[in-house]
């Protein structure tokens, strides 16, 4: 039976160049596999596995897309993945994504979250093929106000420890980059440019 999820999308992304940081994380190697199965030519730019078993090695992702092992933070690595996979849609997962490690870490944190960001979008600034970028922050973007309700995309941005700080300053280097480059009349190529904050 066909998958009716996959079937509303129909050719949109078949054949396709896309690059996906963090493809070895949860999030990632599921928008791998998944865009793959819709026919997209998915390269994966992640560091290795953290977990055993880990999602990526399940399904067997390094067989069915390209992957190349990087850290995110190495601008040369990440600019030449870009030359390889030469990607016309780019989603960016890659994070350090722990609010524990944030407080045992957190020059690691800020340096892979925001300027691991910066080396991303400094790459599809750079790239010719880039037609369309997604950044993925996290709803701890938000200045933590203890509300009971959720908050809005015009609530402050913030963060009381070092992960949720960092995911608030990547929104604001993104909103930089999206009104300084990423438009019809910015400084850079037009690109379609969003965060999602998950």
């Amino acid at each position: 039976m066909e998958n009716m999820g996959l079937k509303i999308f129909g050719d949109v992304f078949r054949q396709k160049r896309i690059l996906i940081t963090g493809n070895t994380g949860f999030k990632g190697s599921w928008l791998s596999l998944w865009l793959h199965d819709l026919g997209a030519e998915v390269t994966g730019l992640a560091l290795a596995p953290d977990t055993e078993p880990s999602h990526f090695d399940l399904i067997g992702l390094k067989d069915i897309v390209n992957h190349i092992e990087c850290d995110i933070r190495d601008s040369r690595v990440v600019n030449k993945a870009f030359k390889t996979a030469d990607p016309e849609i780019v989603f960016h997962l890659a994070a350090q994504a722990l609010v524990r490690d944030s407080y045992e870490n957190p020059k690691d944190t800020f340096d892979t979250n925001i300027g691991g960001t910066v080396n991303i979008l400094e790459a599809v600034r750079a790239s010719s093929s880039v037609n369309a970028a997604v950044v993925v922050t996290s709803d701890k973007c938000y200045e933590n106000r203890e509300w009971i309700w959720g908050y809005r995309e015009n609530d402050p941005m913030g963060g009381h420890d070092p992960y949720s700080a960092s995911k608030g300053a990547t929104e604001i280097v993104c909103s930089a980059y999206r009104r300084s480059f990423f438009n019809k009349t910015g400084l850079g190529p037009h690109v379609g440019f969003s965060t999602v904050r998950a």
